[in-house]
């Protein structure tokens, strides 16, 4: 009962922003800065078994999420605006890296990939294909700096696909899903940004963003339950 309680200003935080898409920018920047802030005090709520480094690298990716999140909703004001929003998500994707072979150190099982190595296909060539279609609208600087990001992302998508099992298995069910959920979300940003801008992306990409934040989180906590 306590949780669902815990849930309800989340639930008005994610629609909120979600609906910011239809709305007025002002919904944007009163909600949007809370998703963070929710999902990193409900984490800390519950995580006090967890392992200290689980907690810090976990709260590192959250942390840097939020600093991402703040930059991109000024993109539109400049492109330094979006750059900086892609550094900040780089380095949260790095500590989710980290933290995903942590969790797996931790179990003291051998990592899934090391066993199926070939399962890393599916994510290169989900990596060339995008950077492919990209690589004509982008300039070199940017070119350089979404092709890093792509294999960031893409890279710790692959780290949770490293954890199966290694855990408990809807853990790695949650943060499986989130991380591709992730890439959905980024992908869509790609696409709107640079390919074919499409009507309501703004409520696919924050939808698909809140969603990925919220199922890693809460897949970490059920690692440790």
């Amino acid at each position: 009962m306590k949780k669902i309680f815990f849930h309800l200003p989340f639930i008005v935080i994610a629609g909120g922003t979600i609906l910011s898409d239809y709305f007025q920018e002002g919904f944007l920047y009163l909600f949007k800065p809370l998703i963070m802030v929710w999902i990193g005090a409900y984490f800390l709520f519950y995580s006090r078994s967890i392992h200290k480094k689980i907690v810090q690298l976990t709260m590192g990716a959250f942390l840097f999420s939020w600093f991402g999140d703040i930059a991109l909703m000024f993109s539109d004001k400049g492109m330094a605006f979006f750059a900086t929003g892609i550094f900040f998500f780089l380095i949260a994707q790095l500590f989710y890296i980290v933290l995903f072979l942590k969790t797996i150190s931790i179990s003291g099982n051998k990592s899934f990939l090391k066993k199926q190595p070939y399962w890393l296909i599916a994510f290169i060539a989900y990596g060339l294909v995008f950077s492919i279609l990209l690589y004509n609208q982008l300039d070199n600087l940017l070119r350089i700096s979404i092709f890093i990001y792509i294999s960031a992302i893409l890279a710790m998508s692959a780290m949770a696909l490293n954890r199966l099992r290694n855990g408990h298995p809807a853990s790695f069910s949650l943060i499986f899903a989130g991380s591709l959920f992730f890439i959905a979300s980024d992908s869509f940003i790609a696409i709107n940004r640079f390919l074919y801008s499409f009507q309501h992306a703004g409520a696919f990409i924050l939808f698909s963003y809140i969603i990925a934040q919220y199922l890693i989180m809460r897949g970490i906590l059920k690692q440790y339950e």
